[in-house]
């Protein structure tokens, strides 16, 4: 099964609808609360341009936030590279 590393912060509904998809399929997600790490979060702008929640890698390939991983899903592409 894929590693899964979602940035994300707790007031985020974006957050936690990414949280629930990648659930429902029953992966393991590395939560990186940027309020708590905000120092882990800015070298993560700084690589990928990026600085909005969630962001989110899947075996350290950069997929995007949750509008991707949707669209993903509804493509069949998600569980593929989830390792499912």
């Amino acid at each position: 099964m894929a590693h899964v590393k979602m940035y994300c912060s707790d007031s985020c509904p974006f957050c936690n609808n990414a949280e629930k998809l990648l659930l429902s399929k029953g992966v393991d997600i590395e939560k990186i609360n940027i309020e708590e790490e905000p120092e882990q979060f800015a070298k993560i702008v700084a690589e990928i341009g990026q600085d909005s929640v969630p962001q989110i890698f899947i075996d350290g390939r950069y997929v995007g936030g949750f509008d991707d991983i949707s669209e993903l899903d509804m493509d069949d592409e998600l569980e593929p590279m989830l390792g499912l």
